[in-house]
């Protein structure tokens, strides 16, 4: 038996292509996919981060309206105002990491934020009109703006988090 390298080479040329091919690309997919994966978990977790505030900002006002409501004056009610200016510009500065439907309810939230403080504010610098003062109160007793933001940004983490209500 007579061996003709004639007909092994081009099979030889191929497989030494294949391999210098294969090495060459997945070293460059590895490398592609180790960096999103960095970068990925970067962003992730900064998303977690701000929702994680948002929440805690969402609560520290809210308590601070309550306690203000019945022990409050007008300089407690000026800090508070510097609260919701500094809960307007992070969720503003944050922005590209959240979604459109959280946006619109910070929005939302952030005027009844509004709307609360200017009566409590109008109480409390004797401009007194104790209907709306209470209808402010009754506002912020009921917790309807304030527990819809917090399902959102709940929602969005488990949604993130890939966390399912139901289990198959």
């Amino acid at each position: 038996m007579v061996f003709d390298f004639n007909n092994i080479t081009p099979v030889l040329l191929t497989l030494l292509g294949n391999l210098i091919f294969y090495v060459l690309i997945k070293n460059k997919v590895d490398k592609s996919i180790e960096e999103n994966k960095i970068a990925y978990s970067g962003v992730f977790k900064e998303k977690l981060d701000i929702y994680r505030e948002l929440l805690d900002k969402t609560y520290t006002i809210k308590k601070e309206l309550y306690r203000i409501q019945y022990i409050g004056s007008k300089e407690e009610l000026e800090k508070l105002m510097l609260s919701i200016n500094d809960y307007i510009k992070f969720y503003t500065i944050n922005q590209p990491f959240l979604s459109d439907e959280m946006l619109k309810n910070l929005k939302e939230i952030r005027s009844e934020f509004q709307y609360i403080f200017d009566e409590f504010y109008k109480h409390f610098t004797n401009q007194d009109n104790l209907e709306d003062f209470f209808k402010a109160s009754n506002k912020l007793k009921e917790n309807n703006p304030f527990e819809k933001i917090e399902n959102v940004i709940i929602s969005e983490m488990k949604k993130d988090l890939k966390i399912d209500k139901k289990k198959s």
